[in-house]
């Protein structure tokens, strides 16, 4: 029944769970055991779309990158708020990019997005000044399937032929994977 509670809890959570968490929820003292659970269930899934690994914030369940980019236009990262997306659209764009000068374009609200984008480890800041500049994470490129530069050269690509006025032409489920990086003229 707890390796159950573990692999139920991997599934559920929005965010990487850490020994300690996993063993308070399946009701486990030895984080011992609570290890080699988590090494039976990656061996499990050893075979299958799915994959448990350990990441610098805790354990995860997640899609094997490999497969991700053939999947990830079913959801099209409706976990992420119009807010979240719109400031990291601007990131993406922009990176690196002082928390400043998103809060210009944006007003005091991105304080907040900023706040929620780290904490689910897509961005990292680094203190300069009065003001922190903020990067992208590995986690980020993990959770949208494909390298950061890769994602900011078809987000550029795509804001040159709109400002050209020419038609964009992307594979519609390709589409779907970079609408939420799409930076509005009027944001810049």
């Amino acid at each position: 029944m707890q390796e159950k509670i573990i692999e139920a809890a991997l599934f559920i959570s929005s965010k990487p769970l850490t020994i300690d968490e996993l063993g308070n929820i399946a009701g486990i003292q030895s984080l011992g055991y609570v290890k080699e659970i988590l090494e039976k269930l990656q061996k499990k899934y050893e075979n299958s779309g799915i994959e448990i690994v350990s990441t610098e914030q805790g354990w995860t369940m997640q899609v094997r990158p490999e497969i991700l980019p053939k999947v990830s236009h079913l959801t099209p990262h409706a976990d992420l708020s119009e807010g979240c997306k719109r400031t990291l659209a601007l990131i993406v764009y922009k990176e690196p990019v002082k928390q400043s000068e998103i809060i210009k374009i944006q007003g005091n609200k991105a304080y907040s997005y900023i706040k929620e984008l780290k904490r689910r480890g897509f961005i990292r800041l680094e203190k300069e000044g009065h003001t922190k500049v903020i990067y992208l994470t590995k986690e980020f490129e993990k959770y949208f399937g494909e390298e950061k530069e890769k994602i900011k050269e078809k987000v550029r690509l795509m804001k040159e032929q709109e400002e050209k006025g020419e038609e964009v032409e992307v594979k519609e489920e390709k589409k779907k994977e970079i609408d939420y990086l799409r930076v509005d003229h009027e944001l810049e």
